[in-house]
């Protein structure tokens, strides 16, 4: 039976995943020394800046260099370098679960996302969370690292199944104010919900200072509407149904579809939350490694 990564992942797929660069653009905040810089002031390899001696300093970190210049004292502070936490939120509401085949559903294609990202993660030696969301916050998994919290997660992943009602704002509202400590926080979702509420809960997570990566899922038949004949269209979420002529609609749909893809990307521009497009036809690990290598 499958477990863990391998759920998503075949042993090829793994090896194209190795060496991903998870990072954050910005200062992090952890509880272990590791790669990451931080804001918090420390003594490490690196260093940021001076500061006048207060009486009761470390006289250690006297900076007698710049004495011989000013002859003042100065401390030197250095960056402190932590762990970085990934804090990945996967979207699980009814609309997740298109998929128009052979391809992959949307869930299935944010899982797969969400577990790359993760796996990427431990094996750089730091430490992830997980959060999924329908129209409230159904489950959690709070941040870890090693092997053993990989295959947990992992399963947990695969054994979700979308939901019905979509609530993105609301929940990721909820999110942001319960992760304190600064982060990357990597969101999965289609995003079909009111844009300028989603635009709110995401200047929720900048306000907190927190890096954040917002994947948008969508099946090609979303974006190009390839359907001929009269077709019966079904709401995942509410279950309502119509039947209509494609043709008749296509142009319409897609200059409705541009503008929305549109104001997704301006919302993200604006907030500086790292916006990227995904299709479930897409090449995951080679998609992937392109988009995280550009953050670098």
């Amino acid at each position: 039976m499958k477990d863990g990564i391998a759920h998503f992942f075949s042993p090829l797929e793994l090896r194209r995943l190795s060496g991903l660069p998870v990072a954050s653009r910005f200062t992090v905040e952890g509880a272990q020394l590791g790669a990451h810089r931080s804001h918090l002031r420390g003594q490490s390899l690196e260093f940021s800046d001076y500061r006048a001696y207060v009486a009761g300093d470390d006289l250690r970190r006297l900076d007698w260099r710049a004495f011989a210049r000013s002859e003042r004292l100065y401390l030197r502070q250095y960056e402190q370098e932590c762990n970085l936490r990934v804090h990945l939120l996967v979207d699980a509401s009814g609309s997740m679960a298109y998929g128009y085949p052979p391809r992959p559903g949307k869930h299935e294609t944010a899982a797969r996302i969400a577990a790359a990202v993760a796996y990427a993660t431990v094996m750089q030696h730091d430490t992830a969370a997980l959060g999924l969301f329908d129209a409230a916050v159904r489950d959690r998994i709070p941040a870890g690292g090693g092997a053993e919290h990989l295959r947990l997660l992992c399963n947990r992943l695969a054994a979700n199944q979308p939901g019905k009602g979509t609530n993105i704002a609301q929940t990721l509202n909820q999110f942001a104010a319960s992760i304190r400590r600064r982060a990357l926080v990597v969101i999965i979702s289609d995003l079909m919900d009111d844009i300028e509420k989603v635009r709110h809960a995401l200047a929720h997570f900048r306000r907190r200072r927190h890096d954040v990566i917002l994947y948008q899922v969508l099946d090609p038949a979303e974006l190009e509407f390839p359907f001929e004949g009269d077709t019966a269209f079904t709401d995942l979420e509410t279950g309502a149904q119509m039947t209509v002529n494609p043709r008749e609609l296509r142009g319409a749909y897609l200059k409705r579809m541009e503008e929305f893809l549109f104001e997704c990307r301006q919302a993200c521009a604006n907030l500086d939350v790292d916006y990227q497009l995904v299709r479930t036809d897409a090449d995951l690990p080679a998609l992937l490694h392109r988009h995280l290598a550009r953050r670098r």
